[in-house]
């Protein structure tokens, strides 16, 4: 009967902890906006995904000029040109890590809302700002910049996924805490700890592998779900990538974590044994 009970409650960690694990990521890398935040950051630094951000700048910075047609061409070539060096500028990463923070908000802010469909939400003001102070600078006239500039981009596959997503990250920290009694429970109520505690590591190593195969789908995923304009299909490519470049820590340290399992089981037998004998 022990060892009966002491199954039923191991499998059942087991099968929790395949859930809790992404959905802790989930919160800390997703749900979470500094998380996000530290996530999304090396996308700034991409040189295909800063094309589309230039060309987004650019575009509503000289959409605000009221200017002749002819100086409004002249203006808008030199705006293009300090929006394709944006990157080179001191106070990017600051725009750039403001723009990810004012964009998280506004998407999750959407999200929670059941009347909203939940487009995802760009507000690249920081950025906007950043480009009009250098043209400004060079040209010598203040050019005007908005306090918003919201992009809605229509990623409906991408929106439904959040709502789920903030409930898993919600209870990712209960469903741990619960996996671990389980599992230590059903390490108390076994007949044979040992024995128990090395098909615990072997089971948690299989949840781990799982993850680690899992990991590339999410990542494939990401990829399909993005449509839309180049900015968007280039923020869903390249956010899976790191994605899955994060995930990959956590899936290190339980594979770590079941092999120091099954080796102190398996210490633990030798050491039974050696003392029957």
């Amino acid at each position: 009967m022990r060892t009966a009970v002491s199954a039923l409650l191991v499998i059942a960690a087991l099968l929790l902890a395949a859930i809790a694990g992404p959905s802790l990521w989930l919160q800390r890398n997703v749900v979470d906006g500094p998380g996000f935040t530290k996530l999304a950051g090396p996308l700034g630094s991409n040189s295909e995904f800063q094309e589309g951000l230039s060309a987004l700048a650019a575009d509503h910075v000289t959409g605000s000029l009221d200017l002749s047609p002819q100086l409004n061409e002249l203006a808008g070539a030199i705006i293009t040109s300090a929006a394709r060096s944006l990157h080179t500028d001191p106070g990017y990463e600051a725009a750039w890590t403001k723009t990810l923070q004012r964009s998280h908000e506004l998407t999750f802010n959407a999200a929670g809302n059941q009347n909203v469909q939940g487009d995802l939400k760009l507000d690249i003001a920081p950025l906007v700002e950043l480009v009009a102070a250098n043209v400004s600078a060079n040209l010598g006239v203040p050019l005007p910049t908005p306090k918003d500039v919201v992009i809605s981009v229509d990623q409906p596959k991408v929106a439904q996924a959040l709502p789920l997503t903030t409930k898993l990250g919600g209870w990712s920290g209960w469903m741990v805490f619960i996996a671990v009694d389980l599992l230590v429970l059903g390490m108390i109520v076994a007949r044979r700890h040992a024995l128990t505690l090395i098909l615990g590591g072997a089971g948690l190593a299989a949840v781990a592998l799982l993850w680690l195969l899992g990991s590339g789908w999410v990542e494939s995923a990401l990829v399909g779900m993005a449509v839309g304009p180049e900015v968007a299909q280039q923020f869903g490519i390249q956010l899976g990538a790191l994605a899955r470049a994060s995930w990959q820590g956590g899936i290190t340290v339980t594979f770590v974590i079941a092999a120091v399992m099954m080796a102190a089981g398996g210490a633990a037998l030798m050491l039974k044994r050696r003392r029957t004998t």
